[in-house]
Order: C-alpha cells, then structure tokens, then sequence
C-alpha cells in the first residue's frame, strides 16, 4: 500500500500541473508548475496492525513571477484531495485513504537558487489496516 502513490496518481489528474515527483527528487529541469509530495510519519495504533493519520505535505512550485497562478493551483489541488477517497490502484486490491485539508493559510516560500516560488499545502490522510492484510 502507498499513500505517496495514491496522492501523486490523484494529483496528476490536476489541470495546470506539468509534473508531481516524490519529495526532493524533481529534476532541475522540471517542467512548471509542477508539485511534490512528501509523507509525514503518522500517529496510529499498535493494538491493529495500522490505524491512525499520516499528514501529507504539497508544495507547489512556480516560476518566480507571481503568487496568483499558485492560489489557483492551492485551489485545484484542495478541490482533488480535500474531503475525497483517494485510491493507490496499482495494490491488489486497491488501498482507499481519506484525505482532508489541515486548515491553515497557505504557506509561501522562496528558493531563489532555483528561481523557484512556492507554496506549502497540508492535507492528513485517515488509514486502516488489519492484521492479516499486508
């Protein structure tokens, strides 16, 4: 079961996003504006074999000309995984996640090295697994 995967195959449907990669592996040639998705260890219980959340961390990236086309994308993203059942079809069976939105403003960044704006999005994901199925 992958989360990570879940959320990049659910991202990829985004209009207005060129490219998703795994956190800190987007080449520098990455075409914008493009995310990353990066998995945050989760708080559960060991009485099963997983059930708790993991927060799941977006950064939006763009190029270094205005934020505007980033509240758009911040918009799109929160539309595909707030509130929704995201689905890692490539597990046999696929693994569901419920995923909503961690209110708070959006975060912006700089990396001027990279000429590169940015925006952080934070979403949790809400996971069951029993015992005897993985």
């Amino acid at each position: 079961m992958s989360l990570r995967r879940a959320v990049i195959l659910t991202l990829k449907q985004v209009p207005g996003l060129a490219a998703v990669y795994q956190a800190y592996l987007a080449p520098s040639n990455a075409p914008r504006p493009y995310a990353t998705v990066k998995i945050v260890p989760g708080v559960g219980s060991s009485r099963i074999w997983y059930a708790g959340t993991q927060e799941i961390e977006v950064r939006l990236y763009g190029n270094q000309t205005s934020f505007h086309a980033l509240d758009t994308l911040e918009r799109s993203v929160i539309a595909a995984l707030h509130g929704r059942t995201i689905t890692d079809t490539m597990d046999n069976p696929p693994t569901k996640y419920e995923t909503e939105l961690v209110p708070q403003a959006g975060m912006d960044f700089v990396e001027p090295e990279n000429e590169l704006i940015g925006r952080l999005v934070i979403f949790r994901a809400a996971s069951l697994i029993e015992r005897g199925t993985e």
